[in-house]
Order: structure tokens, then C-alpha cells, then sequence
């Protein structure tokens, strides 16, 4: 059981492990390489944590939580972060200028959605209080 509990704990880069980015249902990872990079830009601006609260998905556990039928997160294009003791709008700005080219604003839950989409620049934010989502180019 001690091997099964060490699948994907492998440090991939300093501050981060690959079993981060896991799905949570099956324990399979994607991961593209940009994302990492950006990551890791971003964690050296910060000098703190960034907790993935979600990387990969397979399709059945997008689905179970209500992700996007067509979610970046299934093909490891996308992670949704949160960073302890700092402003959602401040960290926003950090990933404004290190150019995630997919940035979603959840105020409510207090994370972003970070990108590296092959399409357009895209920006939404969480609109409230029925939790409908509106898109839009910037914030």
C-alpha cells in the first residue's frame, strides 16, 4: 500500500510535486509544460505557497463536479490556485503580468483559474449572487 501512496510524488520543480496536479478520482496527471513554467514564475514573485486546489481532470470527475464540458483542465492546460494571507485582486495583478492567457476570477471561493489555452486571451469573473459566470477580455 506504502508504493500506491507514492504514485506521482515526484518534486518536478522547486516548491511544486506532481501529485499536485492530479485528478483526484484517478490519480492520472497532464501537465503542460508552459503551465509549470508560468507556475513557477509566479511562486517566485509571490515568495509563498500556491496551493493547487485543482490541476488534471479526467473526464468523469470534470463532469462530477460540474466542470466545463470542454474544461483545459482535462488536457493539463489548466490549474485553479490559491495563495494564503494575500488579495484575490492582488494576486490577480501578478497573473495579469506574467500573462496566463486564461484567468478566471472566483471571488466567491477566493481562487483563480490560471490557463495557458492555445486560443484568445480570455478573462471571466463569477457573477453573483446565483453564481452565473459572464465572460469577458478584461477585469
Amino acid at each position: 500500500m506504502q508504493m500506491l501512496n507514492q504514485i506521482n510524488d515526484i518534486i518536478i520543480a522547486p516548491h511544486f510535486n506532481l501529485s499536485e496536479f492530479a485528478c483526484p478520482c484517478c490519480m492520472r496527471v497532464m501537465l503542460h509544460p508552459k503551465l509549470l513554467v508560468k507556475l513557477i514564475e509566479l511562486r517566485k514573485i509571490l515568495k509563498r505557497p500556491i496551493y493547487i486546489t485543482s490541476g488534471y481532470r479526467c473526464s468523469r470527475y470534470n463532469h462530477q463536479i460540474g466542470g466545463v464540458e470542454n474544461s483545459y483542465h482535462c488536457i493539463g492546460l489548466a490549474a485553479d490556485i490559491k495563495v494564503k494571507d494575500i488579495n484575490l485582486i492582488e494576486l490577480l495583478g501578478y497573473a495579469e503580468e506574467i500573462d496566463f492567457n486564461g484567468i478566471g476570477f472566483y471571488e466567491k471561493k477566493h481562487f483563480l483559474h490560471l490557463g495557458v489555452r492555445p486560443t484568445k486571451r480570455t478573462r471571466w469573473r463569477e457573477k453573483f449572487p446565483k453564481g452565473a459566470w459572464h465572460l469577458q477580455e478584461t477585469f
